[in-house]
């Protein structure tokens, strides 16, 4: 159970609007990893602060940000605020795309989540549990996740651009219907940088979900890879979500099309066990311009301690030449 570290403070701005509401909490971890050839302690912490209030008029509103990204990154990235009401939540800065913000991702193996271990070979780029999206990954990572599409010897010639936001996402849920929209302002500063664009929409009937996304990428004026790839990407990908008792799966497919030729698909899954949770999935990808695919892959579980502690390990690998299977294993906190 979450704790929360700082006294809710209220604050009253005017008599023409309510009281907002600001508290501190935060997350930490520590334990080792193996990244394929030696184990390393790992450990971090990180402190969250988090506002909102609620106008006379019924709309809510707040933002929150982490202290280790408060005086970092580009502008707009740096924490999120919104807005919402009965038409749904506007929210800007370090959000997530479209697609994302109705599909999320598969289950988190590993108290780490063996991203930054589980690499394309040469390149430092990580497979993880994040579900192939095209736009706007939490604002300053768009396009990222398809780095993984193909290799030349030891280095990754997909799509590696950084929007630096800030990223604008709408969402709304209108009975059994959610949908969502989401566009960058396509500069970093006064620079040109990639536009893009997003819609997603998806559909519940009683413990399953379907859903369809359509993302769009202008890269032309962005910063690519090494290998000079400039151009434009869309990306279409269906997604479905089903809960047997204590068994939740995921999965979706996608095609990138325009001036890329590739193919997605991937499930996941988690089950719940008293205080145990045991989670996995299983992920690939077929460019087919350059003939290449790669899979990846991961096992991890957890237990429940209370009071927002939990032990959690996992495993991960890819089939990519000159790659080791990964782990970790340690304990995460919630305060």
């Amino acid at each position: 159970m979450k704790k929360v570290l700082f006294a809710t403070t209220a604050l009253v701005f005017s008599a023409g609007i309510a009281a907002a509401e600001v508290s501190v909490g935060g997350d930490g971890r520590m334990g080792v990893v193996y990244n394929g050839s030696d184990w390393n302690f790992s450990s971090r912490v990180r402190v969250s602060f988090t506002a909102s209030g609620t106008t006379d008029g019924g709309l809510e509103f707040g933002g929150s940000i982490r202290a280790d990204n408060a005086g970092g990154g580009a502008a707009g990235t740096a924490g999120s605020v919104y807005i919402s009401g009965a038409f749904g939540k506007l929210s800007m800065g370090d959000v997530v795309g479209a697609s994302e913000a109705l599909f999320g991702d598969f289950y988190e193996v590993g108290y780490t989540d063996l991203s930054s271990q589980n690499t394309i070979p040469g390149s430092g780029t990580g497979f993880s549990n994040d579900i192939l999206y095209l736009t706007g990954d939490n604002g300053g990572n768009v396009g990222s996740s398809i780095t993984p599409i193909t290799g030349t010897g030891t280095t990754a010639t997909g799509i590696a651009v950084a929007n630096t936001g800030p990223n604008l996402l709408y969402t709304g849920t209108f009975g059994a219907f959610s949908v969502a929209a989401s566009m960058s302002d396509g500069k970093a500063g006064s620079v040109s940088e990639n536009q893009e664009y997003a819609v997603a929409g998806a559909y519940t009937f009683g413990n399953y979900t379907v859903g369809l996304g359509y993302e769009y990428l202008d890269g032309t004026g962005a910063t690519w890879t090494a290998a000079g790839f400039s151009g434009k990407a869309d990306m279409i990908t269906l997604a479905g979500v089903a809960q047997f008792g204590n068994t939740s799966v995921k999965a979706g497919v996608a095609h990138i099309g325009k001036d890329l030729d590739a193919d997605w698909y991937g499930i996941g899954a988690s089950s719940v066990f008293g205080a145990t949770t045991v989670g996995g999935y299983v992920q690939h990808i077929e460019d087919n311009n350059a003939n290449m695919d790669v899979t990846w892959y991961g096992l991890g579980a957890e237990y429940d301690l209370g009071g927002g502690a939990s032990i959690k390990g996992g495993v991960a690998d890819n089939d990519l030449s000159g790659s080791d299977m990964v782990a970790d294993l340690g304990v995460k906190f919630s305060f």
